[in-house]
């Protein structure tokens, strides 16, 4: 079975931790592994926490390039 995120790549978390019942929003993380029974994501905040987020509460990060004239 294929995971919707990569180990170590980077998303956004917009919804509700496991741990604690806090709500991210827009919160910059790290992907750090998949729980294979809950299916849930363990991730790595940039301030140094982590938690257990659920993947419909994460986002993939999408860069533009403006070309120049």
């Amino acid at each position: 079975m294929n995971n919707e995120f990569k180990d170590g790549e980077r998303v956004v978390i917009c919804g509700r931790g496991e741990n604690n019942g806090k709500i991210y929003k827009n919160e910059y993380a790290r992907i750090i592994e998949r729980d294979p029974y809950y299916k849930d994501y363990h991730v790595i905040f940039d301030s140094g926490k982590t938690d257990w987020i659920n993947p419909s509460d994460i986002r993939k990060l999408y860069f533009t390039v403006k070309k120049g004239k």
